[in-house]
C-alpha cells in the first residue's frame, strides 16, 4: 500500500511540475507576441485581447511624463492607436524593434508575474531613429481563455534620439519605395 501512495504523489508531483513549467513558457511567449505585435504596428485589437478587461497599463519615465490607462478599451484607445498608428496595408516597414530579456518569470496559481528589461528602436520621422530602454513589469492573471496581462509597468530608463545621415535608415524593415 505505501508504494502505491508514493506514486501516486510522484505522479502529482510531476503533474504540478510539468504544469508549472508550461505556464512558464505561455507567460514569456505572451510577452514576445505583445512585442512582435507592437513592432508590426496597427495591432490595436491584437494587442488589446490580450489584456483583461479591468487591466491597468502605467508607463514610467516616457517624455510625455508617467501615464496610466485603465481598462482594455483605454489601453487601446489612449495608448495603442496613438503610438502605434495603423499603416496602409502595402506598407510593410517594422514599426518599431523589441528586444526584450526576461529576467524572471514566476507563477502561483492563477496569477503570473515577469519582469525583465527591453530595447526599442523606433522610426521618428525621415532621417531620425529613437532608441528607448527600460523594465517591464507584467502581473498576469489566468483566465477561461487564458493568461491575460491585469497590469503591465514600462519603466523608461534610456532615451536618446539618434539623428542619421541617410534619411531612409530611419525606418526600420523595409525602406519606402
Amino acid at each position: 500500500m505505501e508504494v502505491v501512495g508514493i506514486m501516486i504523489e510522484d505522479v502529482a508531483s510531476l503533474s504540478r511540475r510539468v504544469q508549472y513549467m508550461e505556464d512558464v513558457d505561455a507567460l514569456r511567449t505572451a510577452w514576445h507576441r505583445f512585442m512582435s505585435l507592437f513592432d508590426r504596428g496597427g495591432a490595436h485589437a491584437e494587442i488589446a485581447a490580450m489584456f483583461a478587461e479591468d487591466a491597468v497599463f502605467e508607463s514610467c519615465g516616457s517624455d510625455n511624463g508617467d501615464r496610466a490607462w485603465h481598462g482594455r478599451a483605454s489601453i487601446e484607445s489612449g495608448f495603442l492607436r496613438v503610438v502605434s498608428p495603423v499603416r496602409p496595408s502595402d506598407d510593410e516597414r517594422v514599426h518599431s524593434g523589441h528586444h526584450g530579456t526576461t529576467h524572471e518569470v514566476r507563477v502561483d496559481g492563477d496569477a503570473g508575474l515577469v519582469e525583465g528589461r527591453f530595447l526599442e528602436l523606433t522610426g521618428r520621422g525621415p532621417g531620425t531613429v529613437l532608441a528607448v530602454a527600460g523594465t517591464h513589469t507584467i502581473f498576469f492573471r489566468r483566465e477561461g481563455r487564458g493568461w491575460l496581462i491585469r497590469h503591465l509597468v514600462i519603466r523608461i530608463d534610456f532615451c536618446s534620439q539618434l539623428d542619421v545621415v541617410e534619411p531612409r535608415t530611419a525606418f526600420l524593415g523595409k525602406p519606402p519605395s
